[in-house]
This record gives C-alpha cells, structure tokens and sequence, in this order.
C-alpha cells in the first residue's frame, strides 16, 4: 500500500487547457507526470524535486530601467537559490543526478553551465534531457527505475 504522505506530495492539479506550454515545459511537465506515477506505484526508489529556478527571474522593470526585485524572490536569492540549478534533483541511497530539460535545439545558459561544472567537479551526474523518455532512460541506467 502506498503510505498516505506520497499520495499528497504526489497530488497534483492538471494546468487549465488555457495554459500552452513551450516544448521543453511540454516534455518536462511529461516527466514529472511520469515520476508521480513510477512514485506511487513504488517504481522509483529515490527522492526528486523541481527547483522552481524560472521565479528568481522574475524581476519587474520601472519605467526608468531601474530592475525591482520582488521580496519574495529576494529571500530565496538569499536562502540559497542557485542560478542555473537543474531541472530535477534526484537522492537516493548512496547516488544522486540532476536532470536539465532542453528543446531539440537548446542550450545551457551561463549559469546552467556553471551549475553543470559544479555537479561535475563533485562527481555528481549531471544529464541533458531532450525529452521524457530520455529522463527516464537516465534514472533507468542509474538504478533507481523500474
């Protein structure tokens, strides 16, 4: 039996069909829809989350080009929010890997880059997914996937 604390992370509202999605958000929202299942079904042995990197850029231009940064992504800027942080982190028993959605065309940003090295210069894996499947052919090759 499922325990009831993963069905509640687990819970999640479909995005409203007014909501268009970039091809890169598209395949991403396929993963995540993909990892909720593999979790509650007991397929996946490991812990993952979504840093919401995309708000802290959120910022606000003021008529002059002065930027304002709003409070709230302030205080994360200054918990610890990394610019650049991957998509999707995973923990497991003794392993972790991040996972980077991009479009058939896209590339890392300089941030996205310097993220990538710091992963690399800790030995952690670091993965380029293209699509859905290939995010979880990642975690399959790691072990973590059924």
């Amino acid at each position: 039996m499922t325990p009831a604390f993963l069905v509640r992370l687990m819970g999640h509202h479909s995005l409203s069909r007014n909501v268009n999605l970039g091809p890169e958000d598209r395949e991403a929202y396929s993963f995540a829809n993909e990892l909720r299942v593999a979790v509650l079904e007991g397929r996946l042995r490991a812990v993952w989350t979504h840093p919401a990197n995309e708000l802290g850029g959120l910022t606000q231009r003021r008529r002059d080009g002065s930027v304002i940064v709003p409070v709230q992504i302030a205080i994360a800027r200054a918990l610890g929010l990394i610019t650049g942080s991957s998509d999707y982190l995973f923990l497991w028993e003794g392993g972790s890997c991040a996972i980077e959605f991009k479009s058939s065309k896209g590339r890392l940003s300089f941030g996205q880059t310097d993220f990538r090295d710091w992963c690399d210069l800790n030995r952690v894996p670091f993965h380029i997914a293209r699509s859905a499947a290939e995010g979880l052919e990642f975690l399959r090759n790691h072990g973590v996937l059924q």
